[in-house]
């Protein structure tokens, strides 16, 4: 993989795009406040702005416009609250627990109102550090040049949002299109691998990364589409969740090829193809990002043929042992093919972009992206002890009382004790796991960040350098802040540090003080991560049952007599990628917690697993039809097709998992009818239902088993 590829890859991407949009913005209102009025005008305007730009993530102008209001108003209101209260610790003790259990809330909106939580922990903790306003002239006057920062960066931000609208949505894809060539590379290190126990839970690690890709897609492309430039972003997309369903496909009988073709040129053959296939979207992506003509051309389709000459010439040598293996090759290849004619579609939708385009019919597209509503009426249905957003607030509040009680008792004479209160709330998550993992990054990147510091204040960098190291610090620390938090904490330790050497003079001493502060907190983090916790096999059987439904819809749309429209079909699609998405992050984060607290992992994991078979074998039966379609009438196919419709749609019925379990036993499945003559080649569509039957049935065999090891406490389904 080319370094500098992926280094353009991460730069050009929206994620540093929006860390850049950051740093500008906060950068030119400080200079400008000093400018017009020296530091005492600068301050308050900047981190208005540096609290704000926290909430500022890629949406529609309506979205973020919301959640910028928002986000200025209500730190706006903790930033006087906090500030009226400096210097009156029992005040300051019951009003920081207190707007911490509020921003603990604000995430009952989910995802990204993360981000705006976030925002009005900083402005609370950071606050904490400043002195006590000098009279009532001066205090009023903070609070509004602090609201007056927030509200200039929102208007900034917005601007630059609709400017880049498109440039966003182009990012959003390349980011897809980047997930896509990740699965893809799997695919091809699959057929390399000698043993492969861990594949699939390393493939549904990727899948995951696509569902997350595609999501973000979805929103961002789907939305306020009206120019030209939108249908052309809007086929894409199209094309590209066409292109993971065919990947999905050609998982199906990767296995059986290996163990059949394993140690010839077949497999090589394979595994070369299929690595071309992912550099030419890696390939794509990079052009998207940089707005250029794609710069290699499609993969030779001839490469297929050739693999098929090499297949056939072992299969004459041995015709017994390698005919189903050669049926699957068969099924494999077609399925290649329609992937490299996906890829050839996609990339020439990009190359045809400044031409007018129509947009594609679709939906109701409140059905495909996700729901941004800020609703305050949900507020009171989570004020009750079993809501987990209503625990983590509780959790959040209590920790940041115990910090504040610790910090002001052990460091009496320091001036920036409230690092350990910012440590508490940016390592304290709703979920256990993802609090222990931001936790270890925070360790670690902070340590990196004081090194580094400490390295280039031992070079005596002149005002202009540590002025740019501190908006790259800024930059570096807001584009990872979701995606790898170990950089943003490093990030944050460095500006932070030089920050302090600006305002305070020499900081040599503060990093002792802040290493100290960032152990200190993430132990109380880490801690009251158990107070109230909410864990993740709690929620299993909610997904279990989003899943069964998922799964049995998306089969009754494949299988079905006559095949539903496009976009209905698409919607049950897109509700499995996401109902499986959303199981194996539980089973990810499972495996962060304490063994004695994890249930049904093996359970989990073979579910996982044969769910992802029976997606891939559905989406192969999409390819199989259409090629039945050639030769065979409706009637033929629907004969073919009905005995195993009826009977895994009772498989995966809306019944519960120890129902569907309990009617194997009284209603086998129909017999495989593997082939037409004794003897002869498969049949790949009877194969196909065969093993969409097998894997059904293994999914409704699963069922009952999770839901009695949900029950036990942890003993053998402590270990995966």
């Amino acid at each position: 993989m080319n370094p500098m590829a992926s280094l353009s890859r991460v730069v050009l991407g929206h994620y540093f795009t929006s860390g850049l949009v950051s740093a500008v913005g906060v950068l030119v209102l400080g200079v400008l406040g000093n400018a017009l009025g020296g530091m005492a005008l600068a301050v308050p305007l900047a981190s208005g702005a540096l609290t704000i730009c926290f909430a500022d993530n890629p949406a529609p102008i309506k979205v973020k416009a919301v959640e910028l209001l928002f986000a200025t108003f209500a730190s706006g209101l903790c930033f006087a609250l906090v500030w009226a209260s400096v210097g009156h610790p029992w005040v300051e003790f019951l009003l920081v627990p207190a707007l911490g259990f509020g921003a603990g809330l604000v995430s009952l909106w989910g995802k990204r109102a993360l981000a705006i939580s976030f925002s009005l922990l900083f402005i609370t903790i950071i606050t904490l550090g400043s002195p006590a306003a000098p009279n009532l002239r001066a205090y009023a006057s903070s609070v509004g040049v602090f609201v007056l920062g927030g509200l200039i960066f929102t208007g900034y931000a917005l601007v630059l949002s609709h400017l880049l609208r498109s440039r966003t949505k182009q990012q959003a894809l390349a980011e897809l299109l980047v997930a896509l060539a990740a699965y893809m590379r799997w695919q091809s290190q699959f057929y390399g691998q000698r043993q492969a126990d861990d594949a699939y839970g390393r493939a549904a690690i990727l899948q995951g990364a696509v569902n997350d890709a595609l999501q973000s897609a979805r929103d961002l492309v789907l939305r306020e589409s009206r120019l030209a430039h939108d249908a052309v972003w809007t086929r894409m997309l199209l094309e590209a969740l066409d292109l993971f369903e065919a990947q999905l496909a050609a998982q199906t009988d990767s296995t059986l090829l290996r163990s059949q073709f394993e140690g010839t040129e077949v497999l090589d053959a394979l595994q070369d193809g299929t690595a071309r296939t992912a550099d030419a979207l890696q390939d794509l992506a990079l052009a998207l990002l940089r707005r250029r003509p794609v710069g290699a051309p499609p993969p030779d389709p001839a490469r297929w043929a050739a693999l098929e000459r090499q297949a056939d010439s072992l299969v004459r040598a041995a015709p017994a042992e390698l005919s189903q293996a050669r049926s699957a090759l068969t099924s494999l290849l077609h399925t290649l093919r329609e992937i490299d004619k996906l890829l050839a579609n996609l990339q020439n939708s990009f190359a045809t972009r400044d031409a007018d385009a129509k947009l594609p019919e679709l939906p109701d597209l409140a059905q495909f992206v996700s729901p941004w509503r800020y609703d305050p009426h949900q507020v009171p249905a989570h004020l009750r002890l079993g809501s987990p957003i209503f625990r983590h607030a509780v959790r959040l509040a209590l920790a940041l009382a115990c910090g504040f009680v610790v910090s002001r008792a052990l460091f009496t004479h320091q001036t920036h004790d409230y690092w350990v209160l910012l440590t508490i709330a940016v390592i304290l998550r709703p979920n256990y796991g993802v609090t222990r993992q931001r936790l270890k990054d925070r360790l670690l990147g902070t340590l990196l960040g004081c090194l580094l510091t400490a390295g280039l204040l031992s070079l005596h960098l002149g005002l202009a350098a540590e002025l740019a190291t501190m908006f790259l610090a800024l930059a570096v620390a807001r584009a990872f802040v979701t995606t790898n938090y170990r950089f943003t904490a490093m990030a944050a330790s460095v500006l932070a540090l030089l920050l302090a050497r600006l305002l305070e003079g020499d900081p040599r001493f503060l990093v002792d003080q802040r290493l100290i502060d960032t152990a200190l907190g993430a132990a109380l983090a880490w801690g009251f991560s158990y107070v109230l916790p909410r864990w993740e096999y709690q929620d299993v059987p909610r997904q279990l049952s989003a899943l069964m439904r998922a799964q049995h819809d998306y089969a009754r749309a494949v299988l079905a007599t006559e095949l539903q429209d496009e976009g209905a079909f698409r919607l049950a699609r897109k509700r499995q990628f996401d109902a499986l998405a959303a199981i194996t992050g539980v089973y990810s984060r499972m495996l962060e917690e304490p063994p004695s607290r994890r249930r049904a992992l093996n359970e989990l994991a073979q579910l996982i697993t044969h769910s992802y078979l029976l997606a891939a074998h559905l989406a192969s039966m999409r390819v199989q039809r259409a090629l039945r379609a050639k030769r065979l009438s409706p009637q033929s196919i629907e004969a073919m097709i009905a005995p195993t419709r009826d009977w895994v749609l009772r498989r995966l019925g809306r019944q519960s998992p120890t129902t569907r379990g309990s009617a194997l036993a009284v209603d086998p499945a129909p017999p495989p009818a593997e082939s037409d003559t004794a003897g002869s080649p498969p049949d790949p569509l009877l194969r196909r239902l065969a093993l969409l039957r097998h894997e059904a049935a293994q999914i409704a065999a699963i069922g009952p088993r999770v839901e009695r090891e949900l029950h036990t406490p942890a003993r053998a389904g402590a270990t995966a």
